[in-house]
């Protein structure tokens, strides 16, 4: 039996990932009366040149654990890999980074893999084999091991899911706390499928579109309220550049602004600002410093290639946070439309 305590366990995805950068690449709109959708687009039966070919591990699950730890935490990481070359890839970090595999081998799946393509807007289009990551079941997992005073659970699909509600249940009976990250391919399904995450969760960090999927009030202050009568008691609505928006467990709204920085790439920065976040609020309790951590080390991961290459130090992020003055206000300083609010 593992009687290690943990200070968080993450719990999501892992995969291998392939960027792929070309110069032939070009982006393309289309708008329709009632929508505009952007794709990237290669030649009709080319062969075309790769200029640059890198490969790093990913996944919700991972990318968070390594941002965990590097911030100083005592971390385990729940996850299905297979058992081939690729999983080998994925324990060998995971021992590196001082993190403890409490998941599963599978015999018959597959390690997951992603291929990233990259634009000349350094916008992407990810083609992603899920593989062992949808196959985690409840029965194969050692609950005993789950000895943490935080969960942070990443998107999971399909059977994977389901486990992840187990654990959400698991977390209540045993008072542990829960910060929630899921993706659009989660929201898209509703509220109510997923009801038994959010309302035993403390903590929950998603994007624009994501909250407009869950919920359909006329204004972001209303979807912040609605979004946290589902059992969240601290949320963060992020938007790209525009201004983040939140509210704490005390029903106070706040607008932040993040700095503008040049993108090289986004794979990732989505985990380390949730996981950030999260950390500033087990290390400090102060809201408006986990929203200062999570943009750092958000923006450390936009600055670089790669979800996990440049993830920052605590101290590190500090001088960071000291340097870089994130303007944050109470209140909801741009309250309007959501259809506005969503352009």
């Amino acid at each position: 039996m593992n009687d290690k305590e943990y200070d968080v366990i993450t719990v999501g995805s892992n995969t291998i990932d392939t960027f792929v950068y070309t110069d032939r690449v070009e982006s393309l709109s289309i708008k329709t009366i009632t929508s505009e959708s952007k794709f990237i687009c290669y030649p009709l039966g080319s062969k075309l040149r790769i200029n640059e070919l890198d490969f790093y591990t990913g996944g919700g699950g991972t990318n968070t654990a390594v941002c965990l730890s590097r911030l100083g935490f005592k971390v385990g990481y729940v996850g299905k890999t297979g058992n081939d070359l690729n999983n080998n890839t994925i324990l060998k970090e995971l021992k590196k980074e001082k993190i403890d595999f409490l998941g599963v081998i599978s015999k018959e799946d597959k390690t997951g893999y992603s291929v990233i393509l990259d634009s000349m807007e350094h916008n992407r289009t990810i083609l992603t084999y899920r593989g062992a990551n949808d196959t985690l079941k409840t029965k194969e997992l050692d609950f005993s091991k789950f000895k943490t005073k935080w969960f942070h659970f990443s998107a999971m699909a399909e059977d994977s899911f389901k486990t992840l509600e187990r654990i959400a249940v698991y977390a209540k009976k045993n008072k542990i706390n829960i910060c929630f990250n899921p993706n659009n391919y989660l929201c898209e399904k509703g509220k109510d499928f997923l009801k038994i995450i959010l309302a035993h969760s403390d903590i929950l960090v998603l994007n624009s579109e994501e909250a407009s999927l869950l919920t359909d009030g006329d204004s972001i202050k209303d979807r912040l309220l609605m979004l946290k009568s589902l059992g969240p008691k601290k949320i963060v609505v992020t938007n790209g550049v525009s201004p983040i928006y939140c509210i704490d467990e005390n029903s106070k709204f706040y607008t932040v602004y993040p700095i503008d920085i040049p993108i090289v790439e986004v794979t990732g920065a989505g985990d380390s600002f949730s996981s950030s976040f999260l950390a500033g609020i087990i290390k400090t309790g102060d809201f408006n410093f986990a929203i200062k951590l999570a943009i750092e080390n958000s923006h450390s991961v936009l600055r670089h290639k790669g979800a996990k290459n440049v993830l920052l130090a605590y101290d590190e992020a500090k001088v960071r946070i000291s340097k870089n003055k994130v303007k944050i206000k109470e209140g909801i300083e741009m309250d309007q439309a959501v259809s506005s609010y969503n352009e």
